[in-house]
């Protein structure tokens, strides 16, 4: 959900990069809302009440709202892979833009390249983001994990603060 969030918020922002898994998390989100949209108009809406005029209000404006989000992503993803963003234009010819959902599943340049921002991205996906834990069974005895707020045995030759106040 934060890659489509991230996807939204950038929205005019062609400068950049993202990665594949923005990417791919920002359109299997926006896959979604089209199907609920689809889902919203035709069976609550009764949007194909007459054949010949359809009435999809929320459909349109699910696509009108993805629209340049879209592109701006697809654009930053070909930049990640060390490309311009001109090669969208390929979704223009048929079957040519096999080439760049090809691309799409392509692994992330290495390093920095042309497209990148002056400061790199701070975005860490949200596993990262989790503190690591102690094992259950630490072979650490509990008085002398960090936090602990048992007193401190005295290190030997050591003859600064007194256990309480000393940093470890």
């Amino acid at each position: 959900m934060r890659s489509y969030l991230d996807g939204m918020l950038r929205t005019f922002e062609f400068a950049g990069r993202s990665t594949r898994m923005q990417y791919w998390m920002f359109f299997l989100v926006q896959t979604l809302v089209y199907a609920a949209a689809a889902v919203i108009d035709v069976f609550v809406l009764d949007g194909f009440a007459n054949p010949r005029k359809p009435q999809l209000p929320i459909s349109l404006f699910v696509a009108f709202v993805h629209f340049v989000p879209g592109i701006t992503v697809q654009v930053r993803r070909l930049h990640d892979l060390g490309k311009s963003g001109a090669w969208i234009l390929l979704y223009l010819i048929p079957f040519a833009g096999l080439i760049v959902l090809y691309w799409n599943c392509c692994a992330s340049e290495p390093g920095r390249n042309a497209h990148d921002e002056s400061e790199p991205s701070r975005y860490e996906p949200y596993y990262m983001q989790q503190q690591v834990r102690l094992p259950r069974y630490s072979t650490i005895p509990r008085q002398i994990r960090m936090g602990s707020n048992a007193g401190r045995p005295m290190a030997a030759g050591y003859e600064g603060l007194s256990s309480p106040e000393r940093f470890i």
